[in-house]
C-alpha cells in the first residue's frame, strides 16, 4: 500500500520511503515488532505538522490499554491549533477491544474522524500470522484497512531478516560506512534490536569520524555483546576450529563478565543449535524452526535464524557431544570440583583442537 500523503521528512533509507500522494489518510496502521522503524515512521509524520513549536501542540501520545473510548473520540476529533492538522498516536489500540460489538464500535469511530486528524494505530506485533496470511485470515484491522485505502495506511514493519546489510545500508543512510565484517560482527552482538543497533552504528561511526569503514576491530573493542547473540561469535570460532580466534573472544568476555554466565551463554547456543539441527534432519523450514525456537526457548527473528545457519554447519552427533560435554562441566564447577575460568580455556581448546 502506498505511504502518506504530503510526507516531507525522510525517514532513513534502511526503511522504504512513504509515498507522496494526495490527500493525506485519516487512519495510519503501523504494525510489527520493528519499534525503531515504527518510532521513525512517526517522527516523520510529526515532522510534516510543520513549525515545531506548534507541532507540539497537535500531537497527542495515547495508550490503548488505558485510554476509554469517549477520551479517544475527545481528542480525535477537536480540531488542530493554528495547523492544518494534529496527529494523535494510540498504542496498543487493540487492548480492550475483545468483544466483536466492542469493535465495530471502534471501526465505526474510525470511519466518523475528521481529515484534519492524522489517527496512528501502534501495535508492537503483526496483526496477521505468516500461517494465518496463507490461508487468506487476515486480522480484523488489517482486512479493514486492506478495504479502504483511501483513508487509511497500513504497513507492516518486520524484522530485518538480513541483519548485516541493515547495518550497512543504516550506516550509509547516516553517510558513513562499514565493512562487511564489522556488520556482520555488530549483528551478533545487537541480534535485531534495531533500536541498540542504530545507537551502536551512530557510536562506531562517529568513533570512525565518518573518514574510513568501521571495521570488526572498532566493533569488538566498542560494542558489548547483548546475552543470548554475542556468544554466538565464540561458536562461530569453535565451528570453525580457529583456537585463536576463539581464545581471543573468551579471553575479551573473561575481563566484562562472570565466567558462569559465559558458561551458561555457550551452553545456551548450543542448546538452540541442537534444538534446529534436530528440525533440519526432520527437513523443517525456516518457519517452523522459527516457530519452534520462539515456543520453546524464546529466541525469534535474527538469532533464530542464525542458529539455523549455524546448525547446518555440524552434525546432530557432534552437537550432542558439544552440548553433553557443556552439561557436565557445568555440574563440575558448580559443585567446586572445577575452575570456571580454567573450565572455559580447557574446553574452548578441545573443541578447538583438530
Amino acid at each position: 500500500m502506498s505511504g502518506p500523503a504530503g510526507l516531507d521528512a525522510r525517514p532513513p533509507r534502511a526503511y522504504p520511503r512513504l509515498g507522496l500522494e494526495k490527500p493525506a489518510p485519516v487512519v495510519y496502521v503501523l504494525h510489527g515488532e520493528d519499534e525503531f522503524a515504527i518510532g521513525q515512521t512517526i517522527r516523520a509524520l510529526q515532522a510534516r505538522l510543520g513549525d515545531p513549536s506548534i507541532a507540539d501542540l497537535n500531537v497527542t501520545h495515547l495508550d490503548g490499554r488505558f485510554t476509554s473510548r469517549e477520551e479517544l473520540l475527545n481528542v480525535a476529533m477537536a480540531a488542530p491549533f493554528l495547523a492544518r492538522r494534529r496527529l494523535v498516536v494510540l498504542t496498543h489500540p487493540l487492548a480492550r477491544l475483545s468483544s466483536q460489538a466492542q469493535r465495530d464500535r471502534f471501526l465505526e469511530d474510525l470511519e466518523k474522524l475528521p481529515e484534519t486528524t492524522g489517527l496512528v494505530l501502534v501495535e508492537y506485533r503483526l496483526l496477521t500470522g505468516e500461517r494465518e496470511r496463507k490461508k487468506g485470515q487476515l486480522h480484523w484491522l488489517e482486512r479493514w484497512a486492506t478495504a479502504n485505502p483511501e483513508r487509511v495506511f497500513l504497513k507492516a514493519f518486520e524484522l530485518p531478516r538480513d541483519m548485516p546489510r541493515w547495518i550497512q545500508e543504516r550506516a550509509g543512510s547516516l553517510g558513513g560506512r562499514f565493512t562487511p565484517q564489522a556488520a556482520q560482527s555488530l549483528a551478533q552482538r545487537v541480534g535485531d534490536n534495531t533500536r541498540l543497533a542504530d545507537q551502536e552504528i551512530q557510536k562506531l561511526l562517529a568513533y570512525a569520524n565518518f573518514q574510513r569503514p568501521v571495521e570488526e576491530g572498532d566493533v569488538v573493542d566498542l560494542c558489548p555483546s547483548t546475552v543470548g547473540v554475542g556468544d554466538f561469535e565464540l561458536v562461530n570460532a569453535i565451528r570453525e576450529r580457529d583456537g585463536r580466534k576463539a581464545s581471543a573472544v573468551l579471553h575479551k568476555s573473561l575481563e566484562k563478565e562472570d565466567p558462569l554466565m559465559i558458561l551458561g551463554g555457550i551452553a545456551f547456543q548450543f542448546r538452540l543449535l541442537l534444538v534446529a539441527r534436530n528440525l533440519l534432519d526432520r527437513h523443517a523450514g525456516q518457519a517452523e524452526i522459527g516457530e519452534r525456537l520462539k515456543a520453546e526457548l524464546g529466541v525469534h527473528g535474527y538469532p533464530a535464524r542464525l542458529a539455523a545457519e549455524q546448525a547446518r554447519q555440524f552434525t546432530l552427533s557432534d552437537l550432542e557431544r558439544i552440548y553433553r560435554r557443556l552439561l557436565e562441566v557445568d555440574v563440575g564447577v558448580k559443585t567446586g570440583q572445577m575452575e570456571a575460568a580454567l573450565a572455559l580455556e580447557t574446553l574452548v581448546t578441545s573443541f578447538t583442537t583438530r
